[in-house]
């Protein structure tokens, strides 16, 4: 029942985005807020998750602090709906503390327990985005998160100009892509200071490091937002920055980077996909390495839009996989067995992979991938007699792929 609550829920939300940090004190929750306020500000049905579980601070940021979560006729927790944007939803774990000065001792299982919780139990209403705040870090939380939900849109990394925060940046950046994560660009915040009284911006901080690190990894700032006093008084009012103080240069920076987040999370939502199959007459193939044919399906708008079987290249695994990737535009494998030689091989092309999947029609299999079913596990090739392995070449040599 759990598991169908939670797929019920993911269901729901059209675009979830994960905000990041690699270093705390940045502002993260600031971005969070206000990026969900942005959001919601714009017409969309919003909901923020809270699940920095020994700091949770968002409560506080939305004017909520204090509110309990409640439940509703058949006993699901609701989330808080936020007075002053009644379209923003809200779950923290500090809307579960019996006082804000409780402080939460727990190590990691009760911890990824109570985000699952959050997200399968808790009766979220249709929205078109979710916005996670994590803990700084690439831990337990972020972690769960990510696996937890499985087809996150992607994620906005939120930094400080200076060198020490924007090493942990890098660490963030280089999570994502291990997890093949989108990031959706980098927030630079307290990006100087602009004087009250002249309107001369003075930079606290260095400056062009963030922009370096955005150039590293492909992927883009999204905005930079200064210093401003006012910020720390909307915040700690539980008012929105963004609209309260929507003509300041903070303000405006908040906006352009919420009307970005939004414009990139349509675009991903109307990418064309391809998705390929290891296959046999129809039918997904359960030894990767060993398959002739790969179904390939074009998917968009959870729609099957095109469907081809073609033969495999001959070659080692990295070759086919190449091929698939560069010739055949495959972002997305779904295979029964797979050694970690292809695993890692899909993984360095930046290749989603589900693993593990059980044999049936190759048709039937990618209406899962588009229901959101398909999780990935460490799936071997399964089927080999006594003293057969998997340590041979692929296709070429007659081996599952290592």
């Amino acid at each position: 029942m759990a598991q169908s609550f939670l797929q019920e829920n993911l269901n729901k939300m059209k675009h979830k985005i994960v905000v990041m940090s690699g270093k705390g004190g940045v502002g993260k929750s600031t971005v969070s807020v206000n990026l969900a306020y942005y959001l919601a500000s714009q017409g969309k049905k919003v909901g923020l998750l809270d699940v920095d579980v020994h700091g949770p601070s968002v409560a506080k940021m939305t004017g909520i602090e204090g509110v309990r979560l409640i439940a509703d006729e058949n006993g699901r927790p609701i989330p808080i709906q936020v007075p002053t944007q009644p379209n923003l939803y809200v779950v923290t774990v500090a809307s579960i503390l019996e006082s804000p000065d409780d402080p939460v001792v727990w190590r990691g299982p009760a911890k990824n327990g109570v985000i699952r919780q959050f997200l399968e139990e808790v009766c979220w209403p249709e929205l078109d985005f979710l916005i996670v705040d994590c803990p700084p870090g690439t831990g337990d939380e972020p972690l769960s998160v990510i696996q937890t939900i499985g087809d996150v849109t992607g994620t906005v990394i939120v930094s400080t100009p200076q060198q020490v925060a924007l090493l942990d940046v890098r660490k963030s950046l280089k999570f994502a892509g291990l997890l093949n994560l989108p990031v959706l660009g980098i927030v630079e915040n307290m990006s100087g200071f602009v004087c009250p009284c002249c309107g001369e911006t003075v930079d606290i901080f260095k400056t062009d490091g963030t922009l370096e690190t955005a150039k590293d990894f492909e992927t883009e700032v999204l905005g930079k937002i200064p210093l401003d006093p006012q910020v720390v008084n909307a915040t700690d009012s539980g008012k929105p920055y963004v609209t309260s103080y929507a003509e300041t240069t903070a303000g405006k920076a908040m906006a352009q980077i919420g009307q970005k987040v939004m414009d990139k999370a349509e675009e991903i939502a109307n990418k064309e996909i391809v998705v390929a199959m290891p296959s046999e007459n129809g039918m997904l193939n359960p030894h990767f390495g060993h398959t002739k044919y790969f179904t390939l399906f074009t998917v968009k708008q959870k729609e099957v839009i095109a469907e081809e079987e073609l033969p495999v290249i001959e070659g080692s695994h990295a070759e086919v996989i190449a091929w698939l990737k560069n010739e055949k535009k495959v972002e997305v494998i779904i295979a029964g067995g797979m050694g970690d030689g292809a695993a890692n091989a899909c993984r360095s092309f930046g290749m989603k992979l589900f693993r593990g999947t059980g044999e049936g029609k190759c048709t039937s299999i990618i209406e899962l991938y588009i229901a959101k079913s398909l999780t990935d596990r460490d799936g071997t090739c399964s089927g080999h007699g006594d003293g057969e392995g998997c340590s041979g070449g692929c296709h070429s040599g007659g081996g599952c792929c290592h």
